[in-house]
């Protein structure tokens, strides 16, 4: 579109690039570069040998939300850790380990925390940022490139300010609700993290220890995110959980264990793929290990973990109040703004579309369409119509 002549590669497929060859490539852009902050996964060690030695451009609509380490990994995408371009900085990685200590022994609830990283923060823009990003926000675009939108008859719509439709629960819904978050801070993951248990011979790299220490810190947050997205979704993600808890213990008894190492969490979560990163995480297929080279903890906190997912699975057994969809479906009906008007809503979670679609066609008949990436459904008056190929989802659209 913009005549550059240069050859489009997805994310996916990096170990394609570095097969075909790397040095005919003289610059490097990567869209979507958020995916790329964090340097213990092997899209991120395979992204580094393409961009080495390159002039390089990382583009990206999401530069929040990051810590000291993923800005210093993006860093070293396009500068040498050691002998850097940028002025007043010849050696990062000494720059990052000093702004690292000066986290030490502070406590992130203590004002002094967030003093500090306020102080971190104003360093890093003032002394790298300011010498390697270029910045274009609304208000930038608005303000310094006002004759050129003008000229083009480009503009931003002008948005109202975002509503929140609060929904609240009490009595047995908000018992079980408290009480599952109590039991899941005592969850240890075990089943998501095997080689930090792992005391055999076969010597684990720093890089395959910091590839499951990401699988456990994701994994911690995938129950709470789908209790966020519907106790649906969170029910059936718990299913699965203890399924895959018990199949690992049973065959970690047997005497065996097969661990995958090679889930890039990163990238499925940035995709809000939960249900492939559990897939991927529960596959057994890539390592085999002796079950004896596992510390005696590891059983222990197997069980332990499994004890915890069958009782929280028994509490919500008995649930089936859900406040959030009632009090969706009530402004669907009676909030001005809503009502009567063609609407689009968003989810992360797959289950979660498939069980709104099946509460609000019952609300709703006949004028409610699912889509994902596994294709759509809706219903006429006579039978619901379901699009099982994502291709034959995407005629649909293009057809209607």
């Amino acid at each position: 579109d913009f005549r550059v002549l240069a050859k489009v590669e997805s994310l996916g497929k990096l170990e394609h690039i570095m097969r075909s060859g790397i040095d005919r490539f003289d610059y490097v852009v990567v869209d979507e570069a958020h995916r790329f902050r964090n340097e213990g996964t092997q899209s991120y060690a395979d992204l580094l040998d393409i961009c080495r030695g390159k002039k390089v451009i990382l583009v990206t609509a999401t530069p929040i939300n990051n810590t000291i380490d993923d800005i210093f990994a993006q860093l070293k995408l396009f500068q040498s850790p050691k002998n850097s371009t940028i002025p007043g900085i010849p050696n990062l990685e000494n720059f990052f380990i000093g702004l690292r200590k000066r986290f030490a022994n502070l406590d992130k609830r203590e004002p002094e925390y967030r003093e500090t990283m306020a102080e971190v923060s104003c360093e890093i823009r003032e002394k790298i940022l300011k010498h390697v990003m270029v910045r274009r926000t609304r208000s930038d675009v608005m303000t310094y490139f006002k004759d050129d939108t003008l000229n083009q008859g480009l503009v931003f719509p002008e948005m109202q300010d975002p509503q929140k439709l609060a929904y609240e629960f009490d009595g047995q819904v908000e018992y079980v609700f408290n009480h599952t978050m109590e039991l899941l801070q005592e969850f240890r993951y075990a089943r998501y993290i095997p080689l930090l248990y792992y005391v055999g011979n076969k010597g684990l790299t720093e890089f395959e220890k910091q590839q499951q220490r990401n699988v456990g810190g994701f994994m911690k947050g995938i129950l709470i995110k789908r209790l966020e997205s519907s106790f649906y979704a969170f029910k059936k993600s718990l299913d699965r959980f203890v399924y895959s808890y018990q199949r690992f213990i049973e065959m970690f008894q047997a005497g065996t264990v097969y661990i995958s190492k090679k889930v890039d969490v990163y990238s499925l979560l940035d995709n809000d793929d939960i249900e492939t990163l559990e897939e991927a995480v529960a596959a057994e297929r890539v390592q085999k290990y002796d079950a004896k080279d596992f510390s005696k903890s590891f059983l222990t906190d197997l069980k332990h973990d499994l004890t915890i997912l069958q009782e929280v699975r028994a509490l919500w057994q008995p649930v089936e109040e859900d406040p959030k969809i009632d009090r969706l479906i009530r402004d669907l009906r009676a909030n001005p703004v809503l009502a009567g008007n063609k609407l689009i809503l968003f989810t992360e979670s797959k289950e979660t579309g498939d069980y709104l679609f099946s509460k609000l066609n019952d609300a709703f008949p006949g004028i409610v369409l699912f889509f994902s990436s596994q294709g759509g459904r809706y219903q006429t008056a006579e039978q619901e119509i379901i699009t099982s190929s994502p291709a034959i989802g995407r005629d649909r659209i293009k057809q209607n």
